[in-house]
């Protein structure tokens, strides 16, 4: 029985749906001359910005002091910028 009901909750809900997504197609464009549209930057100068972010940030050394502290918490962290070493020897 609960078979059925589920069927016919998921039918529900897929009927829903899809009157949603009519809605959601038939929206009206938008409006031109928006100040929020009108105050974006040039991609191509973020692009620019993007690709030396990239330059400074792709390098081997930087990823790999990454991972090392990737597993660290907080206070294993301030041991390693301390420079104290508490493993037993």
């Amino acid at each position: 029985m609960w078979f059925y009901i589920m069927i016919v909750t998921l039918l529900l809900v897929l009927m829903w749906l899809t009157q949603v997504r009519e809605e959601f197609i038939d929206m009206p464009a938008m409006p031109q001359g928006l100040p929020a549209l009108e105050s974006l930057p040039d991609p191509t100068v973020l692009l620019k910005q993007m690709r030396g972010l990239m330059a400074k940030y792709d390098k081997p050394e930087i990823w790999n002091g990454i991972i090392q502290r990737s597993d660290k918490d907080p206070g294993q962290l301030a041991r390693m910028n301390l420079g104290i070493n508490n493993t037993p020897e």
